[in-house]
């Protein structure tokens, strides 16, 4: 009998090689995939049956399946057939796979349902629980976000899905941010209030234990008896009750040692699990009376105002007052804005701070003054690309085109990859092409979109247009 121990895990197949003829097959799907897209989407899923671990193969098939799906339907999301008993009967069929240790089946079997129908919420919700499973969260998250996107906003249910997700594999913040979302939508619901707060206790935990990195107050949190006691405290949040008890017993440590500012810390942490958000912003205040000038209590402090703000915006519209909705959202911009430029003049070193004021002169059409923002913060790897990609919008604006090319052109030898960010850049050089006549050059650019993801904006109209303009040209020469 064969040694199981002897069957790679999914988490040791994510480290195996691809094969080099997976890799061609994948190549000459994405090759096909303009001209003949069943035939690409047939060889990408021969690639996942293959490898499951191809998470890029799997990735561009998602794609595929989604623009050929909205082709056919024009564009629109269509009802499905698959739930009740139907999809119950898959369920049990993939699950039985799953407990026989035959994965790449039963993601095979979640692929086949998802071909022509990968917009289906109950089916992408069924592949992204069997890949989570199966230990390819990734795959499942991808999936699921892909989806989302064409999802109507309304489908609370869907978010919440993803929430969950998100929850599973312990990326609290966007968790927050899904219950968040459905919070607004269904404030009654119990259930995501409570998967809320639990997010929220988590993700500020974790927000804090990465920004205690830098200022001098920050040693005592190197001392991680401590900080997994505040990360117990504030994960044993239930009730109401639990947390005034918890908030009592901080505030007495506070009168014993009034100079600990990890104390204060875990208060905003709490009060911010309750909604108190004056409490938690005079927390802060405290904590930077004791350390003074520091640039993370300041951003701290900046966006728990933001939140309260935000929070009574949305109470504002439940109420259905969209005029104090209005001018609460004005305060809010203004208030955004204002921060940001005074913390510029307090850490005028900082780049990433003069990205984000550079950020706010674009959005209120000021593009002299965020061009001067941008050229200090592309000095930052962090934040060079979008820099110079949004210097370039600026240049654009103005009329210097050529000047706009240059900072894109600077900006694209810092992707090397066909991510989100080379598209945008190429989609922009693409627009300034066609802008200025240069039909070719700007077909050259969508279509390195196009090959990459179909669905992309309008890349898809973009390149048809060119292509009858180009055949209208050479009709009339």
């Amino acid at each position: 009998m064969a040694d199981a121990s002897a069957t790679p895990t999914p988490e040791q197949e994510s480290d195996k090689p691809i094969p080099q003829n997976i890799r061609n097959l994948h190549i000459k799907a994405q090759a096909t995939l303009e001209r003949s897209p069943d035939l690409a989407i047939d060889m990408m899923l021969r690639c996942v049956a293959a490898c499951p671990w191809f998470l890029q193969a799997r990735t561009d098939l998602r794609k595929a399946e989604i623009a050929r799906y909205l082709r056919k339907h024009g564009g629109k999301v269509s009802a499905s057939p698959f739930s009740g008993i139907s999809a119950s009967l898959q369920r049990m069929k993939i699950q039985g796979l799953l407990k026989k240790d035959k994965v790449a089946e039963a993601l095979m079997e979640c692929e086949n349902l998802l071909k022509n129908d990968p917009l289906n919420v109950h089916l992408v919700k069924l592949f992204a629980e069997t890949a989570i499973q199966a230990g390819r969260s990734p795959a499942g998250l991808m999936t699921m976000e892909l989806a989302r996107e064409h999802i109507p906003a309304g489908d609370t249910d869907a978010i919440a899905t993803l929430g969950r997700l998100y929850f599973q594999t312990k990326d609290y913040q966007k968790a927050r941010e899904c219950f968040e979302r459905v919070h607004r939508a269904k404030p009654a619901d119990a259930e995501i209030a409570k998967l809320l707060k639990n997010a929220e206790a988590l993700a500020t935990s974790g927000q804090w234990e990465t920004a205690a990195k830098a200022g001098d107050y920050r040693k005592a949190l190197k001392d991680e008896k401590e900080v997994e006691k505040l990360d117990a405290a504030n994960k044993s949040v239930k009730t109401a009750q639990d947390a005034g008890a918890l908030i009592a017993e901080t505030l007495r440590k506070i009168e014993k040692e009034p100079k600990n500012v990890n104390y204060y810390l875990a208060l905003v942490n709490l009060y911010l699990q309750q909604k108190d958000h004056q409490s938690a912003l005079d927390a802060i205040d405290r904590a930077r009376a004791i350390v003074g000038q520091d640039p993370a209590l300041d951003l701290r402090y900046a966006d728990v105002r933001t939140e309260q703000l935000d929070t009574e915006i949305a109470a504002l519209r439940e109420a259905g007052d969209e005029e104090g909705a209005a001018a609460k959202q004005a305060e809010r911009d203004q208030y955004v804005f204002d921060d940001i430029a005074e913390r510029v003049q307090r850490y005028p070193n900082d780049q990433h701070l003069r990205y984000q004021l550079g950020e706010q002169y674009w959005k209120y059409g000021y593009p002299d003054e965020a061009i001067q923002q941008f050229q200090i913060s592309q000095r930052s790897p962090k934040d060079r690309v979008m820099s110079l990609y949004l210097m370039a919008q600026c240049f654009r604006q103005k009329g210097m085109l050529d000047m706009a090319v240059e900072q894109l052109t600077g900006a694209l030898e810092q992707l090397p990859a066909m991510d989100r960010q080379k598209m945008d850049v190429y989609y922009l050089l693409a627009e300034i092409n066609e802008q200025e006549g240069k039909l070719d050059e700007a077909s050259k650019y969508f279509k390195e979109i196009y090959r990459a993801d179909v669905t992309y904006k309008d890349v898809s109209d973009r390149v048809q247009r060119i292509y009858e303009a180009q055949k209208a040209a050479s009709g009339n020469a």
